[in-house]
């Protein structure tokens, strides 16, 4: 069964992959699944077997939601295999390296943007499934999340790129991170993982370990580039850096979306460069609750009626990851003004 932990406010789900998949389906019962036409049910068949090529154990997970949260078996495959829509684009990644440490530890630090309904949403969970690597998860999300850490000390945390068509059958971006946390120790396993993979979508991972190492994977349906850190930290915001389409061959709103992530991506490059001592985890603090980007989106006080993307869209949480220590710091909301919580994967 689930239980939560009082004392952490942790959701634990644990045992074998189809009975974590029970349990996640307890709460999902309201779930709306749109119906699919007979093209995405032929794609999501195509994504099923490729997912049952790389890690079967999933498809149990699958099996079990679908069972207790009395779910279309038909509709939550095709929503669960091959569901590729883009999100809106948010979140702001970092990690900064050992030597620019004041702790002498590679820390992460990130905020993660996604629209405000889906607060209530928000958890932590400690994943712990029978012969697989256990994990500590912060998520919004029904299966996946986008953001964790597991036992060996392996980092995962997600931001998402411009739209692109899958070429072909692949993995959705909740897919890659449950394998990742599932099955890697390291940043070479991760890699080798990510690079193997075909994608749906398009997405930066920012994964690191506890060896104190940091590669941002570039993940396209056409294939993965791995960049690594430049001067001291990585950082990943919503655009390939050093590789940005032109505004001009942009939508109006496709190019907004890029003056921000680059905005934010220049303001944490200035900050995390211009600082003239090791960089403690109170100047990553600072740069997450930075307003000048801003890095700490969204109007902190919506204005009930108003759709307006400020007023909907902003940070639903901020955290500060010590992956050598199995450790993540979580503040929920815009981290300006909530306080940081310490949570330890034991």
């Amino acid at each position: 069964m689930t239980t939560r932990n009082p004392l952490r406010g942790v959701r634990v789900l644990q045992g074998s992959y189809h009975e974590i998949g029970l349990q996640l389906g307890a709460t999902m019962g309201g779930l709306q699944v749109p119906e699919p036409d007979a093209q995405a049910l032929a794609f999501s068949k195509a994504c099923e077997s490729v997912a049952a090529g790389i890690y079967p154990p999933i498809l149990e997970k699958v099996e079990g939601m679908i069972e207790e949260g009395k779910l279309s078996e038909r509709d939550f495959r095709a929503f669960f295999y091959a569901r590729h829509l883009s999100p809106q684009m948010g979140c702001t990644n970092l990690a900064v390296l050992p030597q620019h440490a004041a702790s002498g530890s590679l820390t992460v630090g990130v905020n993660y943007d996604w629209y405000y309904y889906s607060q209530e949403w928000r958890e932590m969970r400690e994943i712990r499934p029978h012969g697989a690597l256990p994990s500590l998860q912060v998520t919004h999300h029904w299966a996946g999340s986008p953001d964790g850490i597991n036992g060996a000390g392996l980092g995962v945390f997600l931001s998402v790129l411009p739209r692109e068509e899958p070429v072909g059958p692949g993995l959705g971006w909740h897919l890659v991170t449950d394998i990742l946390l599932d099955t890697c120790h390291n940043v070479e396993e991760a890699c080798e993982f990510v690079k193997s993979a075909p994608h749906l979508g398009a997405f930066n991972y920012l994964i690191t370990d506890a060896a104190d190492r940091a590669v941002v994977a570039e993940a396209l349906p056409g294939g993965v580039t791995i960049r690594e850190p430049d001067g001291g930290f990585i950082l990943a915001t919503n655009h390939l850096a050093g590789r940005e389409v032109p505004e001009d061959e942009l939508s109006p709103q496709d190019s907004r979306r890029l003056r921000r992530s680059l905005e934010r991506y220049k303001r944490a490059t200035g900050v995390l460069g211009d600082l003239d001592r090791p960089i403690d985890e109170a100047a990553i603090r600072s740069l997450l609750a930075d307003h000048e980007a801003p890095i700490c989106r969204g109007n902190h006080d919506p204005v009930e009626g108003d759709a307006s993307f400020d007023n909907v869209f902003g940070t639903i949480w901020s955290l500060i990851a010590r992956p050598a220590d199995r450790m993540l710091d979580v503040a929920w909301g815009h981290p300006c003004r909530s306080e940081y919580q310490t949570h330890v994967l034991c």
